[in-house]
C-alpha cells in the first residue's frame, strides 16, 4: 500500500525523521529528468522496510540473470529490428546499473525487474506488423528459474527448465550440453563420456503461462573445476526433437555463476584481455582460374578470394606477395612453376573492412615443361589494423596443372601382308609415350570388314616408356577395297577420360584355294567329253577364217583402185596428145 507524504510525517518516534528525509530525497529525485529504469521504480510501491530488508548482492545477481534470460528469450521468440534491439539493450544496461547502485528490498527489486521486462515487451509490441514477424514454434528456457551457483572444487547442481512455446507437441527430445576442455568455456570437470538426457513429450501450449506450467525440468550435477574463474558462464545445450514427424534442432543457453579460488581472476576480465589481444586475420576462402583447366605452357588469370575475419577492426595497406613453388633439382637450374606476365608478383589492396572480402587478380603463365600435378602458390600478407599495428600472415593455394597426352607409333610389321580367308596374319608395332603424362589402360583393336580378332591390352605406359603390340588377326572375308584396316588405339588419363586415335594399315584377304576351279583329271576327261576344248578350237578357227576373208576383200579392193587410177592416167595422156 502506498504511503502519502502526510502519513509519513504523522509517524511518531525515531522513524519520523528518517521517513521525512526519505520523502525529501524522493522529491529531489523526481524533480530531475527520469531515466526509464528510474520511472519503473517510481511507479512501484514504496515499502517501509529498513536497511536489514535490503536485497543482498547475491539476490541482485539472480535478478541480473533473470533479466538477461528474459531479454535472450525475447530475441529468440521474435524478429527484432536493429532499432528495437538498441532500445532494449540500452534499457537492459541502464537497469543493471540502477540495480547495482540503489538500495531496494527484495519486493521492490522484483517489482522493478518486472517493470523492466514489461518495457522490453512493449518495445517489441510497438514494432510495425512488418517488423514484428515472429518465428514459428520453438523451445526455450523458462525465465522463472534461479541461477545456479557453484564454488571451486565443489559439486554444483544446474537446472534446465524447458518450455514449448508452440501449439504443437514436441516428442523425442534429446538434450546434450556443449562441453569443453577450456575453463573459459566450461567451468566443470568432465568426468563422463556423455551427459545426454531425453524427454519423451513436451506438449504444445496456447500461451506462455500454460507453457511454464507444462515445463520439463532437467537437473545436472557437475563438479566445479579447481581453476574456475569468478563470474558468469554461458552454458549451451544442443537439442534435437521431432515435430510433425520431422527432426528439428535448437540450442538453448543458460547462465551459471561461479566463484573461483582467491586470486583466480574474473572471467569477464579474461574476456576483455583476450579481446585486446585479438589479432585481425586475413584468410583465403577460395580461388578460380580462367580457363578452368590449366595446361603446361598456358597463360591463365588467377582470382584469389580473401576475407578479413575480424569483426572489430578493418585492415589497411594490405600487400600480397605471390610466390610459386620452385621446381628443379639442380640449384643452378631451379625455376618457379608460375611466372606473372606483368613481371610483378605483388598485389596491393588499400583497405578491407571488418568482416569484408576482396579479390586478388593476376595473370600468370605455367612453365611448359611442368609435370602433371598440383603446384603450390604461397601467399605472403602484410597489413595494418586501425591503430597502424603491423601484422604478417601466410596462406597457400594448390593449382593443378595438366599436360597434353601424346604418343607416337613405330612402322608396323605385318606378316604376311596377304592372306586367304581363314588364315592368320601377325601385326606388330610399338607405342611410344612422348608426353609428360601417364597413359592408363592402353588398348588396341583392329577394325575392317575383311578381318576379325587381334584385340590387345597394352596397359599402363609411363612418360618416356614404350608399349608393344603383338596381335594375330584372322581373314574373315575377301577384301573388296584397297585393303586398308584401322588400328584403334585408346587410353585413359588420370581422370579416367578415354581418348582414341586411329592408325591405318594395309592387309589384303583373298579367296581360299577351295574356291578356284581345278583342271580335270585324265579319268574325268575320259568319263566325260571335254566340250570346252572343241569350243575354243572352233572360236580360233572362226577367227582365222574372218582374218583371211578380210585380207582377200582388202586385196580385191586395192586391185580395183589401182586399175581405176591407171585408166584415169591413160585418159589424161590421150587428152594431152590430142
Amino acid at each position: 500500500m502506498k504511503r502519502s507524504v502526510k502519513t509519513l510525517f504523522n509517524i511518531r518516534g525515531k522513524q519520523k525523521a528518517g521517513y521525512a528525509l526519505f520523502v525529501l530525497g524522493m522529491c529531489a529525485i523526481t524533480a530531475l529528468p527520469m531515466s526509464e529504469p528510474m520511472r519503473v521504480l517510481a511507479d512501484t510501491t514504496v515499502s517501509g522496510n529498513d536497511s536489514s530488508d535490503k536485497a543482498s548482492d547475491s539476490l541482485k545477481n539472480q535478478y541480473y540473470t533473470k533479466l538477461m534470460n528474459y531479454k535472450s528469450n525475447l530475441y529468440i521468440a521474435n524478429t527484432v529490428t536493429k532499432a528495437s534491439k538498441d532500445k532494449i539493450e540500452k534499457l537492459y544496461y541502464s537497469a543493471n546499473a540502477y540495480i547495482a547502485n540503489y538500495e531496494m528490498s527484495e519486493s521492490e527489486l522484483a517489482s522493478y525487474v518486472s517493470g523492466i521486462e514489461a518495457q522490453m515487451a512493449s518495445i517489441i509490441s510497438g514494432q510495425t506488423p512488418e517488423e514484428a514477424a515472429t518465428t514459428k514454434e520453438f523451445l526455450a528456457v523458462a525465465d522463472n528459474y534461479s541461477t545456479s551457483i557453484g564454488q571451486h572444487g565443489k559439486e554444483a547442481q544446474v537446472s534446465l527448465p524447458i518450455i514449448n512455446l508452440g501449439t504443437e507437441d514436441v516428442t523425442d527430445v534429446v538434450i546434450t550440453p556443449k562441453t569443453s576442455a577450456l575453463v573459459k568455456e566450461w567451468p566443470f570437470e568432465i568426468d563422463k563420456t556423455s551427459y545426454t538426457q531425453t524427454i519423451d513429450l513436451l506438449p504444445g501450449n496456447p500461451d506462455k503461462d500454460t507453457a511454464v506450467q507444462n515445463r520439463r525440468e532437467l537437473y545436472y550435477t557437475f563438479r566445479v573445476r579447481d581453476d574456475v574463474l569468478t563470474g558468469y558462464y554461458k552454458l549451451e545445450f544442443d537439442l534435437t526433437y521431432k515435430r510433425k514427424g520431422a527432426v528439428e534442432t535448437a540450442t538453448l543457453p543458460i547462465y551459471v555463476q561461479m566463484e573461483g579460488a582467491p586470486g583466480s581472476g574474473s572471467i569477464d576480465q579474461t574476456k576483455d584481455e583476450d579481446a585486446k589481444k585479438s589479432t585481425p586475420r586475413i584468410i583465403v576462402t577460395g580461388f578460380e582460374t580462367n580457363p578452368e583447366t590449366v595446361f603446361a605452357g598456358d597463360t591463365f588469370e588467377l582470382s584469389i578470394h580473401v576475407r578479413n575475419t575480424s569483426q572489430r577492426t578493418s585492415v589497411s595497406n594490405v600487400e600480397f606477395d605471390l610466390e610459386a613453388a620452385v621446381e628443379g633439382k639442380d640449384e643452378n637450374a631451379t625455376y618457379s612453376a608460375f611466372l606473372p606476365t606483368s613481371g610483378s608478383n605483388t598485389v596491393y589492396i588499400n583497405n578491407i573492412p571488418q568482416g569484408g572480402t576482396a579479390d586478388l587478380n593476376i595473370e600468370m603463365t605455367a612453365k611448359v615443361d611442368l609435370a602433371q600435378k598440383p603446384y603450390v602458390l604461397n601467399i605472403k600478407m602484410n597489413y595494418e589494423d586501425d591503430n597502424y599495428n603491423p601484422y604478417e600472415a601466410t596462406a597457400s593455394v594448390s593449382i593443378p596443372v595438366k599436360q597434353e597426352s601424346k604418343f607416337e607409333t613405330s612402322s608396323p610389321e605385318i606378316t604376311p601382308t596377304e592372306l586367304t580367308v581363314g588364315e592368320q596374319s601377325n601385326i606388330m608395332f610399338s607405342i611410344y609415350n612422348t608426353g609428360k603424362t601417364t597413359l592408363y589402360n592402353t588398348k588396341v583393336k583392329f577394325v575392317a570388314d575383311s578381318i576379325e580378332g587381334g584385340d590387345t591390352f597394352v596397359g599402363k605406359i609411363e612418360p618416356g616408356a614404350t608399349g608393344n603390340v603383338d596381335a594375330m588377326v584372322t581373314g574373315k572375308a575377301t577384301t573388296m577395297d584397297d585393303g586398308t584396316i584401322k588400328a584403334i588405339i585408346s587410353y585413359e588419363n588420370e581422370s579416367g577420360k578415354v581418348t582414341e586415335e586411329e592408325k591405318l594399315l594395309t592387309l589384303s584377304v583373298m579367296e581360299g584355294y577351295d574356291d578356284i576351279p581345278m583342271e580335270p583329271t585324265e579319268e574325268e576327261m575320259v568319263a566325260e567329253p571335254n566340250y570346252t576344248i572343241w569350243i575354243v578350237a572352233g572360236v580360233i578357227v572362226g577367227i582365222i577364217l574372218v582374218v583371211v576373208v578380210v585380207k582377200i576383200i582388202r586385196k580385191k579392193k586395192k586391185k580395183a583402185k589401182e586399175a581405176k587410177e591407171l585408166e584415169e592416167d591413160l585418159a589424161g595422156i590421150d587428152n594431152e596428145n590430142s
